[in-house]
């Protein structure tokens, strides 16, 4: 999908497409691009979306540097 180097264009990503844009937006190694795919894989099975982003703050939050803003665009 188009210029991820700034995602404001886009109102919500799929997991498939924020695994994209961590890939080519953020330095992470390979352990931790794995451990965050397990933690949306987790998170996708939370039926309350408010429960759902709830989990990924804690989860991600000051981990690789995403703001609030880009974990509020993670639609599972």
């Amino acid at each position: 999908y188009a210029n991820n180097t700034d995602m404001n264009w886009r109102i919500t990503m799929n997991k498939d497409e924020f695994m994209q844009y961590l890939n080519e937006n953020f330095d992470i190694s390979a352990e931790s691009f794995r451990l965050i795919d397990n933690i949306l894989s987790f998170a996708s099975n939370i039926p309350s979306t408010d429960e759902q982003y709830e989990f990924l703050c804690v989860m991600l939050d000051n981990t690789i540097g995403l703001s609030d803003n880009e974990i509020k665009k993670i639609n599972l």
